[in-house]
């Protein structure tokens, strides 16, 4: 009986007056063995327990509870004013006793032995309201602390693909989508020489300053960084339409301008041997994982992408001209409609060739 007098001193305000008429229960002890129901979903709720040793698991699969040694369960559906039906499954975990109290129990109860049940009752519930105050903190706090940390791997666009891969059968199946992106490319020139020599955390700052200014412009411009490449980085922006085709090359371009300015203000004010170069290219692509088994790597893939790359990788043009820091396609440049932005950016294009002998023709900026 230990158990009984356990919860009596924890939840009720007189003990002692529930404490004999309580007692009568130690004809109904049920013991259970491991796994075994006590209850199931559904049940009529015709009686509830307090759990005399072992541990009882309320509910199933993710969103379980476990009670112990002098608590209570069951006694919500049992206490409802319209006699309730149990609304989770309840199994041992474990050998377990309980102490099983029946509705005809209550029925033996004073006027004052029950005005002094209902107030331990309430008692019971209260904490059990507290309890799922702090877990549902908690569960808040550890989604945030995922959420954080998946976006420090994965784009936006990668996040709501994984949340709405959460929602399907298997949870794993992100859908590859396609659509039109448009591309960005950077890199740090030189970086590499520069950092031979560096102790590696020195590199790893140096590179992060430069990194975190492209970002910090490619987001103020909504878009989305896909992956960094040593001193590299890859950004796109999803342009499905007219509308957003012209709105983003604008922010885009604006954002790429920015950065190399800022860019090079640090490299000329400390007079570093580097440079930034930036390609942007639209066209069709595939977004989505692709990853191997139990691995997410979500991308945007496709020739596009290849040709984008090349915009960056160009260092002069088929007349051995430098090119600007910025080199946009022509598919970028012709729907850049911005006059400032246009204003800098040469109007003569120049034609370059990959390393696979295609040339390409770009318009690029005038730094």
């Amino acid at each position: 009986m230990k158990s009984i007098d356990a919860f009596l001193d924890k939840y009720a305000r007189e003990p002692e007056l529930l404490r004999e008429l309580l007692g009568k229960v130690a004809q109904r002890k049920r013991r259970l063995r491991d796994n075994e129901t006590l209850c199931r979903e559904g049940d009529k709720a015709e009686c509830f327990w307090i759990i005399d040793e072992g541990i009882v698991v309320v509910g199933e699969g993710q969103k379980i509870t476990r009670r112990t040694p002098g608590e209570l369960v069951g006694e919500i559906a049992f206490h409802r004013l319209a006699q309730g039906y149990r609304t989770a499954t309840m199994k041992a975990d474990g050998v377990t006793t309980v102490w099983q109290i029946d509705r005809a129990v209550l029925a033996l109860f004073s006027p004052e032995q029950r005005a002094a049940w209902y107030e331990t009752i309430a008692a019971v519930l209260a904490e059990k309201v507290m309890q799922a105050t702090v877990q549902r903190v908690r569960l808040l706090n550890d989604n945030l602390s995922l959420d954080h940390v998946l976006r420090r791997f994965v784009c936006d666009d990668g996040l709501m693909a994984v949340n709405g891969a959460f929602e399907t059968v298997d949870m794993i199946n992100i859908q590859p989508d396609q659509t039109v992106a448009l591309l960005w490319f950077s890199d740090v020139a030189g970086f590499s020489s520069y950092t031979r020599d560096m102790d590696a955390a020195e590199a790893a700052r140096q590179m992060r300053r430069f990194m975190d200014i492209q970002v910090e412009e490619i987001h103020a411009a909504s878009g989305e960084i896909d992956k960094f490449m040593g001193d590299g980085l890859m950004a796109f922006w999803r342009v499905p339409d007219q509308d957003r085709i012209r709105d983003r090359i604008s922010r885009a371009t604006r954002a790429a301008l920015n950065s190399i300015k800022r860019i090079r203000e640090i490299i000329e004010a400390e007079k570093l041997p580097l440079d930034i170069r930036i390609g942007l290219h639209r066209g069709p692509v595939v977004i989505g994982d692709f990853g191997g088994t139990g691995r997410i790597a979500y991308t945007v893939m496709g020739e596009t992408v290849n040709s984008a790359s090349r915009f960056e990788q160009a260092r002069v043009d088929i007349n051995d001209r430098a090119l600007g820091a910025l080199r946009l396609s022509e598919a970028v440049f012709w729907d850049l409609q911005d006059q400032d932005l246009l204003a800098q950016i040469k109007a003569e294009p120049q034609q370059f060739r990959a390393k696979a002998g295609r040339d390409f023709t770009t318009y690029t900026s005038i730094i």
